[in-house]
């Protein structure tokens, strides 16, 4: 085979690489790396050194791939999906028009179902190119509060419909940060927007162009209950480990599991970042450790708007910190408007 040997890839790699033309086929192009053909940039360049080239850049998730779409030239990312989880036929229904009507859904959008040829195993999910919603610092009181308003939307909207998530954890929430990022970002290098090791980063924050939408991906532990039972569950959870009543033997609530994933995401949150005490104790109430004292999404929701309600918009304009970052950045934002990724 013409091009680099495979050795130069992962395994998860060559599965890609594999599918590069059956991509291609369908509409989507894949980066250079995963072109059967491809010869690496810095070969023929002597002293060369690899990190500086945007095509040695290997992505840390082997699921999961950036392609850009041909017709009309955008950057999205596939994911390959295990067939024996709910996550294609929930992806597809959350996904419809009748359900993405609702302004409460932040369930991912999937963009295009690709089936393998000869593989019943697994399918490939096109999605929105997002940024994981923590990429890129909080700035403003508000910013975070807009955040948590649609994830506690999106969550009363799954429950309303009868699905529990099982994984509303920290990795699993992204957002649109095309207008933060006006010249784009790389899938492997998140604060580099061509995916060299040098250059600037230039980013605006989430104030100075909200509305920002957040989403919330992988439904592959979700589930559709029925709706005369009492959504309890046994078995594999989410991220969150922390969780008191999860148990491999005890049956749990799973709606209530959901409402403590997302109240210990704004937990971290507000101990991350100085000055967001208006969250604390939303935060509280939905990760208390006795799952019948938690609220439901839908009261949480409530709490949450009744709070809103005493919020000025000075509070919501007010500057947050992360509490690691130095004087000399806090500095430099407050009076230079120098964006630091701290």
């Amino acid at each position: 085979m013409a091009g680099v040997p495979f050795e130069m890839h992962t395994r998860a790699e060559k599965f890609w690489i594999s599918l590069q033309p059956h991509l291609l086929s369908r509409g989507y192009r894949l980066r250079a790396r995963y072109d059967p053909e491809w010869i690496p940039s810095w070969t023929n360049i002597p002293g060369a050194s690899p990190v500086d080239y945007e095509d040695s850049l290997r992505s840390i998730h082997s699921a999961v791939v950036d392609a850009v779409r041909i017709s009309d030239g955008p950057k999205v990312v596939i994911k390959k999906v295990d067939l024996s989880t709910n996550e294609l036929p929930l992806g597809v229904k959350l996904s419809s028009a009748e359900l993405r009507s609702d302004p409460r859904n932040h369930a991912v959008p999937i963009l295009d179902v690709v089936l393998i040829p000869g593989n019943d195993e697994v399918a490939l999910l096109v999605m929105p190119f997002l940024m994981d919603f923590h990429d890129l610092p909080f700035r403003r009181v508000g910013e975070v509060v807009e955040m948590v308003e649609q994830l506690l939307g999106c969550l009363e909207f799954l429950h309303d419909h009868n699905i529990t998530h099982m994984d509303f954890c920290w990795f699993n929430l992204m957002m649109d940060a095309s207008r933060m990022v006006p010249r784009g970002w790389h899938f492997c290098r998140f604060c580099n927007h061509e995916g060299c090791s040098t250059g600037d980063f230039e980013w605006i924050e989430r104030w100075a162009v909200r509305p920002v939408k957040y989403y919330l991906i992988d439904f592959e532990l979700s589930r559709e209950l029925d709706p005369t039972d009492n959504h309890r569950f046994v078995g594999k959870w989410g991220q969150d480990r922390t969780v008191p009543e999860m148990s491999e033997t005890v049956s749990a609530d799973t709606f209530k599991v959901d409402v403590y994933q997302l109240g210990n995401v704004i937990k971290k949150l507000t101990n991350q970042y100085t000055g967001l005490k208006v969250l604390k104790s939303l935060a509280n109430k939905m990760t208390n450790p006795d799952p019948l004292e938690r609220p439901t999404a839908g009261q949480a929701m409530k709490m949450f708007q009744h709070r809103k309600l005493t919020w000025s918009t000075r509070t919501m304009e007010k500057r947050v910190w992360q509490r690691t970052t130095s004087f000399i950045d806090r500095f430099m934002v407050k009076y230079h408007g120098f964006n630091s990724l701290t």
